[in-house]
């Protein structure tokens, strides 16, 4: 058996670090005491602190992290490993940090990398989950800023699914299969939602085990981004026999949104309102674990399958069918977010339609303003200026 070059991700992977690029820069960034699974964890701990803007702006600043400034591996195995991870489920930004803390401080260095980056999202959305269960939903601030919150957390599934399908459009055959999928969900758009709690949570939630199991399953079917696993956590939360309602995910969604974090940390808000910090914690290691179980079983294996033709046409396959349900569940968030806000209709209006013109031109406005707003901090900037808009109109009108 040949021995791996030091340029082959199996060679990355080995328990023991491998030694630094050739073609990394001279001076510090290629000294090693940043090895230690504890170094790696500061140094992840601190990227995740400032890790704004979503996952383009995420793996952009590990480029410039760890390739440039610190020289941890090469451009070319860097794109290679992305490439490889954008066909696997799971959050892409969140696998790349596994992945480089791997290149430099072996399986330790990656779990200490993963867990550094997840740290700082994971506090903030427990916080912002215990304060979200405390608090009064019906106060008309709370409310204003809650709802329009909702709305911009719309904006945000309908962009992404829309970025996600654009690469589509050319191929007939995944055309027709998006719209029968669309086709098949749009019969579950007017189902009633199951009653809950005026906080938004069911009182009979499951157990850890069971939220565990269903963060996993979430994290597996995250292709192409965190947005794809909504109409499972749609589905399962906030379907018929779920925990929560639809505008309490698309909350959770909306938090998740301004937080340094993968947008999947919406997973931790989630299982909080399912079950305490224990639900929170069990549904947040579920939907984090295939990320690091990818690079933990082997790196070099999923390389070799992805390059396989067949194997490849079955990714390709699921990740059609993972924007077909994000088209789905953006259609159904965004119905549920509508009827929300626009409530009964009132004894002299002679078509509900009257009613949602308010909801409508809200999501219009939201989405032309995202589209001037910056990348890096677009998202953040929407949700909390669209929170600050809510809550002034609930205080004054409400």
């Amino acid at each position: 058996m040949t021995e791996p070059d030091e340029d082959s991700p199996a060679h990355a992977l080995r328990d023991a670090p491998p030694p630094p690029p050739t073609d990394a820069p001279p001076g510090p960034a290629s000294a090693r005491d940043d090895a230690h699974p504890g170094a790696i964890f500061l140094a992840f701990l601190a990227f995740g602190a400032r890790a704004f803007g979503g996952p383009l702006v995420q793996i952009e600043g590990l480029r410039e992290e760890f390739i440039r400034r610190r020289g941890w591996t090469t451009t070319r195995r860097f794109d290679r490993a992305l490439g490889v991870y954008q066909l696997l489920p799971g959050p892409e930004a969140h696998e790349m940090c596994c992945y480089l803390g791997t290149v430099r401080g072996g399986r330790l260095g990656g779990l200490a990398a993963g867990l550094g980056f997840m740290l700082p999202g994971l506090l903030l959305m427990l916080a912002a989950s215990v304060l979200y269960a405390h608090i009064d939903l019906r106060a008309p601030a709370v409310g204003g800023a809650l709802m329009a919150m909702q709305v911009a957390a719309c904006v945000l599934i309908v962009r992404a699914a829309a970025r996600l399908a654009r690469p589509l459009a050319s191929d007939w055959r995944v055309v027709a299969f998006l719209a029968a999928f669309l086709a098949a969900f749009w019969l579950r758009l007017f189902e009633p939602a199951p009653a809950m709690a005026a906080t938004g949570i069911d009182l009979h939630a499951p157990a850890a085990g069971a939220l565990f199991g269903h963060g996993l399953a979430a994290g597996l079917v995250t292709f192409g981004g965190a947005y794809t696993a909504l109409p499972y956590v749609a589905a399962t939360a906030a379907g018929d026999g779920g925990w929560m309602t639809q505008e309490a995910c698309l909350d959770g969604v909306a938090i998740a949104s301004v937080l340094p974090a993968p947008l999947v940390i919406f997973g931790t808000f989630v299982g909080y309102a399912g079950g305490g910090l224990a639900g929170a914690l069990a549904f947040t290691a579920g939907i984090f674990l295939p990320a690091f179980g990818f690079t933990f079983v082997g790196f070099g294996f999923f390389e070799r399958l992805v390059g396989w033709k067949p194997a490849r046409g079955a990714l390709d396959a699921l990740g059609a069918v993972a924007i077909g349900l994000i088209v789905a569940a953006a259609l159904e968030f965004l119905h549920a977010t509508i009827d929300s806000m626009a409530g009964p209709p009132e004894p002299h209006h002679h078509t509900p339609l009257d009613n949602i013109v308010l909801p409508c031109l809200c999501f219009g406005a939201a989405y032309a303003a995202l589209q001037r707003l910056p990348r890096r901090f677009g998202a953040p900037i929407l949700v909390l200026a669209s929170a600050a808009v809510g809550a002034a109109y609930g205080a004054l009108f409400g």
